[in-house]
């Protein structure tokens, strides 16, 4: 007793001292935590908690090598005390070592093998790291020590996942599948599953096997009456596994009666009808059973679907609650599909179209899903009776009439049926055929009935979106087109005034900020474009879905400072995604919902192969190298940080996912104006080709920076051909003749790229707002910078070849080096004077101001390629350097030194940076020229269609926009002129 009492006198001192780590670290006062540590460790050299918990106070000071050493010496003394192991994991998780986390563990579960919660922390440790094979074996040894179920299946999981991971197929249904049925098999057998999520499991590995005859069985079956966690949930894992089968009879009896219970749900309807079909080609017919009145009756013809449909929406009708949509969609969606099979004398059973589109707009005009939901069935309207069918729903409607006076509804639901017809007259082609004048006065009496709208919206919540801005949105619709169609700059500037304010009347209308991040985009102003994206809150998935509309200009109109934080932003998200839906896995095995865990896998995986994270992953290094360095030791450092490898593409081409929502925006479009699948993947091929040639300049980048690494201190520069010198060249590393190598092949392919983009056409505008934005990729070829930067990585590639072939036999090369300066510079002297059109000009009496928003673009891709060359050119003097010391050492040497000349190619390269930092001078004198040109404008001229409201605040309103457009331009040529500064110095240094 006293010897325990002693113990635990110990174990309470050791609580005491260290609690004052543990409040320090609370507080974030990391500095603290370690003196308490410190002090601890005086008294007590033994109680390794005190170092772990120093550890994680060293990390959080970011000492981070000290603070790994400082786990290390304690992970090797192999803790088995709880308190330990835990600072322990917390270090080692903050560290992003998993592997660290499981050895701790590792090494418990030696000393203690019997321990349950060692097992389980080991068991979840291989989770975060995806070692699925040990989750197995871990599983087991869990399930051994404390026989429980859910230990039992997380093994099982573990083969599942194994299953579901591995590349070679025949190994998956052929061993870990069949394993993981016959482990399920036996607990069943024993009646020892007890939980519906093992059941889902057992579902799960028959269904990946294609056993649907087996799963079914198990659903009929007892085990079957434990899946109860959705609303008759046994009924619909029957209906999925007979459409498995193929079983149509049975899949449309089960769907039937699922419909009977709940007529609703769309997803049922599209079964159902599809085995509807299936059975009608298969030439099915009732038999005595099947006219019985059971639930399970099938309704395998024509007929007798039509006769189920009307008797859901017969029921529905008499109910006296609120009207479900569901029956009255699903009528329509039989009626299109008999009509796409020609079978019209069917169709007729059911009515006409019109007829059945105008009881659905009766019924449900007032909702804002109704167009949304009546759009899939406009095609079986006629041509002829598109007009007549619009203007008997607006009549249908009874708006007041009254003489020279605008009709506007009298409430709010009268306000959605008129929006809904005035959505479905554009998207049916009918405001196509009005004229100009037409379509102005349409715009004016929009705007008019938003501003009388928005009565009926005047006790909603400032979070809500008012009900009458699909007014609105539509005016700006048809101003796009217009503007599309005319390119007026005035258009602009009247759609960015309507939807200003429009936002200050409804703040949370996220439509209206995304609209006007694209057209702000168009006049090439960011800045406002940030503010509006700031204030929308876009957050976690939406960085990913929705960030295309935003992070693509804000490199490309010069925003350069924010953009780093921009882009940084949104990588956090992608780089938190790892560890997020590991927790998410990880709770899905304590809660035992294992049907989830393939799903979060997928969708991690979907993350990391967002073609969103690649282009901001590239697009963020570059701009780390535009923007931080300023000599070539930087750009060895930064390139170390960045892990970047040449001659690997990491990037996987082929799996790449398009994550953006291009449907986020309300369209009313007519047909021919939608957006398509086909224009989407279009969309989608063309950035995948410029994020390629992007990839392909920063790769370039990296090789010659590699390229032109320091000699290691036992090796002198060469400047002869002596074989020696080259096999040095392998010591302490890599061959640097690899980098050369590796950079003449992305040389090679950066040309194939470009031409093989030359040789496509061009992506078509598409005349929506909805539509993807185009890539920045006419604008970089048109300016030349692939041939600017192809031929200044070759100059890089001949100056690496006379520091390893030697300057003795290297006229070649030194003409090579020439000729590719001579290119450079009659090419940038080219861009330069084509460039001559300015951002802005002020206008006259008869012509209205003009903004190209295009100039902008150029001139930062310009700014931008003379950077990556004064980069190259920094590294280029790190292998001449040495060259030209070494000449001039052997010159002093000799006796007759004047009779020495230095090779041409140390003149040409003090030539060709002289003549670099000249055009760099006259790059940034037009820059500040800009500044002059923009201010000089004067938009108080243009002609713009006001409200007649509204006519001096629309006025004052062109001014203010113009304001923010102008501050804008402002700000980007001032960021991007200063970083032309700053590479102007760097080049200035650059001697030999």
């Amino acid at each position: 007793v006293r010897s325990k009492m002693a113990a635990r006198g110990h174990v309470d001192v050791s609580e005491r001292r260290l609690r004052p780590i543990y409040d320090a670290l609370d507080a974030s006062n990391n500095k603290k935590a370690i003196q308490e540590a410190d002090k601890v460790l005086r008294k007590q050299k033994d109680l390794i908690c005190a170092k772990a918990l120093k550890a994680i106070a060293l990390l959080r000071s970011s000492r981070r090598q000290e603070a790994l050493l400082m786990a290390a010496e304690v992970a090797a003394q192999e803790p088995i005390e709880e308190a330990t192991l835990q600072a322990l994991t917390i270090c080692y998780r903050e560290m992003e070592r998993g592997d660290l986390v499981a050895k701790i563990y590792e090494n418990a579960v030696k000393k203690v093998p019997q321990s349950e919660e060692f097992l389980s922390h080991l068991f979840m440790a291989y989770v975060r790291l995806g070692e699925y094979k040990k989750q197995q074996q871990t599983g087991m040894a869990l399930y051994k020590v404390a026989p429980k179920n859910p230990y039992y299946f997380w093994s099982v999981m573990s083969i599942v996942m194994q299953a579901l991971t591995s590349e070679d197929e025949k190994l998956s249904q052929k061993m870990f599948l069949p394993l993981a049925e016959r482990m399920v098999e036996k607990m069943a057998k024993d009646t020892k599953i007890e939980a519906e999520a093992e059941v889902r499991l057992y579902l799960m590995i028959l269904e990946q096997q294609k056993k649907y005859k087996e799963a079914l069985e198990v659903v009929v079956g007892p085990l079957g009456s434990k899946l109860i966690s959705e609303i008759e949930l046994r009924s619909l894992k029957q209906a999925e596994l007979f459409i498995q089968l193929e079983d149509w009879p049975k899949a449309n009896a089960k769907y039937r009666k699922l419909l009977l219970i709940n007529p609703d749900n769309w997803l049922w309807y599209v079964h159902y009808l599809n085995s509807l079909f299936h059975l009608v080609d298969a030439g099915w017919t009732p038999s005595e059973d099947d006219e019985s009145s059971s639930d399970d009756v099938v309704t395998g013809t024509v007929d007798m679907a039509i006769a189920f449909v009307q008797e859901i929406v017969d029921k529905e009708l008499k109910n006296g609650k609120r009207l479900q949509r569901g029956p009255f969609l699903a009528k329509m969606e039989l009626l299109k599909r008999l009509l796409e099979r020609g079978n019209q004398e069917a169709a007729e059973k059911i009515g006409q179209p019109v007829d059945l589109l105008k009881d659905y707009f009766g019924k449900f005009g007032d909702k804002p899903c109704c167009f949304m939901d009546m759009r899939p069935y406009l095609r079986m309207l006629k041509e002829d009776d598109c007009a007549k069918f619009v203007e008997e729903l607006q009549t249908s409607i009874g708006l007041p009439q009254e003489e020279g006076k605008l009709s506007l509804p009298p409430d709010g639901r009268a306000m959605q049926r008129h929006i809904c017809c005035l959505g479905l007259a554009r998207h049916l082609g009918l405001q196509e055929q009005l004229t100009e004048d037409s379509r102005d006065e349409l715009v004016q009496d929009l705007l008019r009935r938003h501003q009388h709208g928005l009565q009926f919206g005047k006790d909603l919540l400032p979070t809500d979106v008012q009900p009458s801005d699909s007014y609105l949105l539509m005016a700006v619709h048809i101003k796009y087109t217009d503007y599309q169609r005319t390119e007026k700059l005035s258009l602009l500037f009247e759609m960015i005034i309507m939807l200003e304010e429009g936002v200050a009347c409804s703040p949370s209308n996220a439509q209206y900020k995304l609209i006007l991040i694209r057209l702000y985009s168009l006049l090439g102003a960011f800045e406002p474009c940030k503010k509006l994206y700031d204030n929308m809150e876009i957050k976690h998935i939406q960085q990913d879905t929705l960030g295309y509309f935003y992070s693509r200009y804000a490199v490309g109109l010069g925003y350069l400072t924010p953009a780093c934080a921009i882009l940084s932003t949104m990588l956090k998200f992608f780089s938190a995604n790892h560890k997020d839906t590991t927790e998410y896995i990880i709770a899905a095995y304590k809660y035992g919902s294992f049907h989830k865990i393939p799903e979060i896998i997928s969708f991690r995986e979907r993350l990391n192969l967002s073609y969103n994270y690649s282009s901001l992953a590239v697009e963020r290094m570059l701009l780390d190298f535009i923007m931080e360095t300023t000599n070539p030791e930087q750009m060895r450092e930064l390139l170390e940080y960045m892990e970047i490898a040449p001659e690997k593409d990491e990037i996987k081409w082929d799996l790449l996912k398009d994550n953006r929502d291009l449907t986020v925006l309300s369209s009313w479009e007519p047909r021919e104006r939608e957006l398509t699948d086909q224009h989407i993947e279009q969309s989608f091929y063309h950035d995948k080709q410029w994020l390629r040639l992007r990839s392909l300049v920063l790769r370039a980048l990296a090789a010659v920076i590699l390229m032109s690494q320091p000699a290691p201190a036992d090796r002198q520069p060469s400047v002869d051909t002596d074989p020696s010198h080259k096999q040095d060249a392998s010591k302490n590393g890599e061959s640097l003749v690899d980098h050369g190598d590796t950079l003449i092949s992305l040389i090679l392919e950066i040309n194939a790229h470009v031409q093989d983009v030359e040789c496509q056409p061009s992506l078509e505008s598409m005349c929506l707002l909805s539509g993807p934005p185009p890539t920045r990729m006419k604008v970089y070829l048109d300016g030349q910078h692939h041939i600017l930067l192809t031929s200044i990585f070759q100059v890089a590639v001949d100056v690496h070849s006379l520091e390893t072939n030697g300057l003795d036999q290297s006229q070649e090369f030194q003409e090579r080096i020439a000729k590719n300066f001579d290119c450079i510079l009659k090419t940038f002297e080219y861009v330069l004077d084509s460039m001559g059109t300015t951002l802005a000009t002020p206008g006259t009496a008869g012509s209205p101001p003009q903004v190209y928003p295009q100039v902008l673009e150029g001139l930062v891709l310009l700014v931008e390629t003379l950077c990556l060359m004064t980069l190259v050119t920094s590294q280029c003097q790190v292998m001449l350097k040495p060259m030209k010391a070494t000449l001039t050492k052997k010159k002093r040497k000799k006796k007759n030194p004047a009779s020495t000349v230095l090779p041409q190619v140390f003149h040409d390269y003090k030539t060709f940076v002289e003549s670099l930092v000249q055009f760099g001078e006259k790059l940034h004198k037009s820059l500040e020229e800009v500044d002059t040109a923009i201010t000089a404008v004067d938009v108080s001229t243009m002609e713009i269609n006001q409200a007649q409201e509204h006519t001096e605040k629309d006025v004052l309103s062109v001014v203010s926009v113009w304001r923010t457009v102008k501050d804008s331009y402002q700000i980007s040529v001032g960021e991007i002129s200063e970083v032309l500064k700053r590479k102007l110095q760097f080049l200035k240094t650059i001697r030999l």
